[in-house]
């Protein structure tokens, strides 16, 4: 099996090529009317029956990936895409162009939805997914378009050579894709399922539809502008601009879709709050300096609107995808891309058709300059939606911020496990998980949940395994990073699958990190709190060498401040006995806010073996009052009974797998390292986690392509000491990342 990065960059070429045969006919049309003389009409049905052959490949097996897997509808597709280009090949009519179109509809059509999601599931990220999947379409139809137009203009055989060649390319690709390494389907699809997946449909998840609908207009605008060009942009060429050379026109049909390429990379830059007007702005901009050189003649000008509009279509699709991308269930994105490229393909080919006919009747250029004037109407009929539905958004969430959301608790179960988890705000919000660690629950959370859910997120925090109300095995092998992260995918895929952003403190924070190395396609962005990213695993192998000897001199202190770490390795049961001797002390004990006396200092963590244990020979936490400003009091009690219903036996086991969780780090493609933007919020005064004026943080710091790092003056316990600074410091990264 091919690697990830590989993977990625196959998946990109496999998009860009499906969309190559689209445009290689388009500089022979010409060609075509001349040598059987061919009517315009006559063409635009040839084009046409292209795009209803496509739109019926997508109805019925546009999402028969998200059931059967990606792999084997995209090789099945690449081979019938081959099939068709031999058709090509050998046509001598009318009828054979037909033939081929149909073959070569179907086969873009099975390959549109399950190529994109295949994309996205193999990109390092999100944004990066959403950026290739958008751009490689305008990219694979330039490709098409210039490499016809110059093996028609240059080459031996220029009715046949092109589709020669591209027969090949998609009989390797087909073999290649073979070797991209895929997640298995949690079930298998019976035989009934498959049939009824076959009946045609156009679906959406229910949390997807209002995204759809607002991107309705944007994406019709786009490919209504590119059935333009693929479909009359050649005889425009030749008829309008006096253009007689194909490889020319292949080159400027080609700018069109080049510059696309450039809107989309472009757009991925630009803030959140203006990417529509990116791209949209420069569509309708380029389309009247279009529409302005067909009355006049002025190629030049032609191709400076080409550039203009290509630019803009690429970047008002990609803005289109990553929403899209954002907004769909992991396990149901092939039937959302699906339905998305159904409305592409009907804009690409109904106005088309019209405009074929319209040509009959009032001539080439009234047509096309009407076209244009249509599409910049699209263009601001997208621009007054998208307002709209932003305005509407804003609104919703200024309504839900002066509401405080009720934490609603929920359980689910699999086979596996049982989770129990807290969840508040809008169902249809953007996903975000909260983690957290020893020794917590999900209530920790309850400040940032409110906050975030009233800002319009879907908030969920779990009980992670051992603690509260999930399961809690018996075996301390249970209590690995990997059993957890598949915990979490669980739960994610119950809870829709959307990509999310995941928070985590303490240990939560090892398990966000593991979530996002593992499993990138559930994470659009992870925030750390007091315990940093170490791709090698959280383990004392990984910790110990980065301990602060001047601070923490090996022959007296050889851990460190990991020292209770290493207690729980070697005196485990006692440590346990210890702690199950008054949990409520013992929490209030361990909650206690952090001092800036703390810098500097040696931390008690550092001494629990010579001490004989955590609270030394007394073996039990002194009375300790619970700090109401960390914990209020209903919220301490609750925390309190969690720890009396399984002790602190399986929370601690989280200590004792440093070998598994070694061993599963090393399964993390590329090394464990993050591409997702990453927040870390350091405590200055914490005693065992603070990676200001030290080392520990340089793993993180070289694993991580987009870290932030937030300092705040709070101790170990920062989510429950500075809870207003830190919700700051979060949203203020979702801002400036354009997660929001």
């Amino acid at each position: 099996m091919l690697n990830r990065s590989v993977s990625f960059f196959l998946t990109g070429a496999v998009g860009a090529a499906t969309l190559t045969a689209a445009s290689a006919p388009s500089p022979l049309y010409p060609v075509y009317q001349r040598l059987w003389d061919l009517s315009t009409f006559t063409l635009t049905v040839v084009f046409a029956v292209y795009v209803f052959a496509l739109l019926a490949a997508l109805l019925t097996v546009g999402s028969i990936s998200d059931r059967v897997g990606r792999r084997p509808v995209a090789c099945g597709a690449l081979v019938l895409l081959a099939l068709g280009m031999l058709l090509f090949a050998v046509a001598t009519g009318v009828g054979g162009l037909m033939a081929a179109r149909i073959v070569q509809g179907l086969a873009v059509g099975t390959a549109a939805g399950a190529t994109t999601a295949l994309i996205m599931e193999s990109a390092p990220n999100p944004r990066l997914g959403s950026t290739i999947s958008s751009a490689v379409p305008s990219l694979g139809i330039a490709i098409g378009a210039v490499l016809a137009g110059a093996l028609v203009e240059f080459a031996p055989l220029p009715r046949q050579l092109v589709f020669w060649i591209l027969t090949v390319v998609y009989l390797v690709l087909a073999a290649l894709v073979w070797l991209v390494p895929e997640k298995a389907r949690s079930d298998s699809p019976t035989r009934e399922r498959m049939w009824r997946s076959l009946l045609p449909s156009a679906q959406l998840p229910r949390a997807t539809r209002p995204v759809f609908v607002a991107l309705l207009p944007s994406i019709s605008a786009t490919w209504a502008l590119g059935g333009l060009y693929l479909s009359l942009g050649s005889s425009i060429l030749t008829t309008v601009l006096d253009v007689h050379s194909h490889f020319v026109a292949g080159v400027i049909l080609g700018v069109f879709f080049v510059a696309g390429t450039a809107g989309t990379v472009a757009s991925a830059f630009a803030p959140q709050r203006h990417r529509a007007w990116f791209g949209l702005g420069p569509l309708a901009i380029g389309v009247l300096v279009t529409i302005a050189a067909m009355p006049t003649g002025v190629l030049p000008l032609y191709v400076v609107g080409s550039l203009i509009a290509g630019f803009g279509f690429g970047a008002t699709f990609r803005f289109a995808v990553h929403a899209l991308g954002e907004a769909a269930p992991i396990a149901r994105r092939g039937q959302v891309f699906a339905t998305m490229y159904i409305v592409s393909y009907l804009a690409f080919s109904v106005p088309a058709l019209a405009a074929g006919l319209a040509v009959e009747r009032f001539g080439l250029k009234p047509t096309a300059v009407a076209y244009g004037a249509l599409d910049i109407a699209l263009v601001l009929f997208a621009l007054v939606a998208g307002t709209a539905h932003a305005r509407r958004r804003d609104g919703e969430d200024d309504v839900r911020r002066d509401i405080a959301p009720p934490l609603v608790s929920r359980i689910f179960g699999t086979p596996r496990h049982t989770t129990h988890y807290l969840e508040c705000g809008p169902a249809d919000g953007p996903l975000m998980f909260f983690l957290h660690g020893w020794p917590g629950i999900g209530l920790l959370w309850r400040a940032q949940m409110e906050a975030f859910a009233a800002d319009g997120w879907h908030c969920v925090a779990p009980d992670l395994r051992g603690y509260g109300e999930s399961s809690a095995p018996a075996d301390t092998d249970a209590y690995t990073v990997e059993e957890v992260v598949m915990d979490l995918t669980e739960l994610h895929d119950h809870l829709g699958g959307r990509t999310a952003v995941w928070i985590g403190h303490d240990w939560g924070s090892a398990v966000a990190g593991a979530v996002a190395a593992h499993e990138p396609e559930r994470c659009r962005g992870v925030v750390l709190t007091s315990w940093a990213y170490y791709p090698t695993a959280n383990s004392l192998a990984t910790l110990v060498p980065l301990v602060d000897r001047q601070l923490y001199p090996a022959d007296r202190y050889p851990d460190g401040q990991w020292d209770y770490y290493r207690y729980y390795t070697t005196h485990f049961e006692a440590a346990v006995a210890d702690l199950d001797a008054a949990p409520a002390a013992t929490l209030a004990s361990v909650y206690q806010p952090g001092s800036p006396a703390a810098i500097g200092a040696i931390s008690p963590t550092a001494t629990v073996t010579r001490d004989g244990g955590r609270f030394g020979a007394a073996h039990r936490a002194p009375p300790t009052p619970a700090d109401p400003a960390l914990w209020p009091p209903a919220d301490f009690d609750t925390l309190v009974q969690a720890f009396a219903t399984h002790g602190f036996r399986p929370p601690s086991a989280w200590y004792t797998n440093d070998d598994a969780n070694i061993a599963y780090a090393r399964k993390a493609p590329d090394g464990g390292r993050l591409t997702q933007p990453v927040l870390f919020v350091n405590g200055e005064w914490d005693a065992i986690c603070n990676i200001s004026g030290n080392c520990q943080g340089d793993p993180m710091s070289a694993a991580c392509a987009d870290l932030t790092v937030t300092r705040v003056p709070a101790g170990h316990w920062l989510p429950l000491e500075n809870k207003a600074q830190h919700i700051e410091a979060v949203r203020t990264w979702l801002r400036s990342k354009n997660l929001r």
